[in-house]
């Protein structure tokens, strides 16, 4: 029994420290986007060696009752197949551009500036009267051919001259007067405007993170579930001196060994 014990307690240590080495237990998932942590080659858990009924492994059997037999056969190693998830291709990242987007607008835009102009005013005239002397007053002598004049000393004449005055001569005629003289005469242009029709800028181009997944596969594959062993076999010897066939196999696989029953009937 203590053989035994030591014997599986070799086996747990040695199983630890080969987990330990490959990294099993320590494979992990990366957190975010980031790209997957590898996952260590953690290999796929063995099964549970499962031992035949009456298969003894220790070095001579125990528990053994007078007149029993055994015989010591070699038992083959023991497969299984099994599905391995196995990553075919790492986690990664690729970066897509999203393209800047843009609606169409009205708007009113600018085309002339607005400024100033000199305009010429012309000069405004009214009309207006206005009386001319054609010809000045004045007085001359002038023969008077009238008859009627009487010489105050009856003396005969031969002309008479008389003093005559001469009012002057006036005239209206209509004008233009000037009211107000010609001028330059600043005058405010306003600015022109158009509605024009344009695509104005919503939202500029920008890129983003997409994450890709790992891809993984199932892989079948054929482990060993347990090693080649030699064990003790209980056979029952019915007759002294014949033998007997002893069959110990697993997965198909038999082992067959001829024991001399008259060797195991002696004391």
């Amino acid at each position: 029994m203590f053989s035994n014990t030591l014997k599986i307690m070799c086996v747990l240590l040695f199983s630890a420290a080969l987990l330990a080495q490959t990294g099993c237990g320590l494979c992990g998932t990366a957190k975010g986007c980031a790209v997957t942590a590898k996952k260590a080659p953690c290999d796929t858990p063995r099964a549970t060696c499962e031992k035949e009924s009456g298969e003894i492994t220790a070095a001579l059997p125990p528990n053994a009752r007078p007149g029993e037999c055994y015989a010591k056969v070699f038992v083959p190693p023991t497969f299984k197949n099994v599905t391995e998830r196995v990553l075919v291709r790492d986690a990664s990242e690729t970066i897509e551009v999203i393209p800047a987007r843009y609606e169409w607008v009205e708007e009113k835009v600018l085309v002339k500036d607005a400024s100033t102009q000199l305009v010429v005013v012309d000069a405004e005239f009214a009309p207006r009267e206005r009386t001319l002397e054609v010809n000045a007053g004045h007085t001359d002598w002038e023969i008077n051919k009238d008859l009627t004049c009487v010489n105050p000393k009856e003396q005969p004449a031969r002309d008479i001259f008389c003093l005559v005055n001469h009012p002057p001569m006036q005239r209206t005629i209509q004008t233009q007067a000037q009211v107000k003289p010609a001028r330059v005469q600043e005058v405010c242009v306003a600015a022109q405007y158009e509605t024009v029709r344009r695509q104005k800028l919503v939202s500029a181009a920008t890129t983003r993170k997409v994450c890709i997944p790992a891809e993984y596969e199932n892989v079948e594959k054929t482990v060993k579930v347990c090693d080649g062993r030699m064990a003790w076999k209980r056979v029952i010897c019915d007759k002294p001196g014949t033998t007997e066939a002893v069959t110990i196999g697993a997965n198909g696989k038999t082992s067959t060994t001829t024991v001399d029953t008259r060797l195991a009937s002696r004391p």
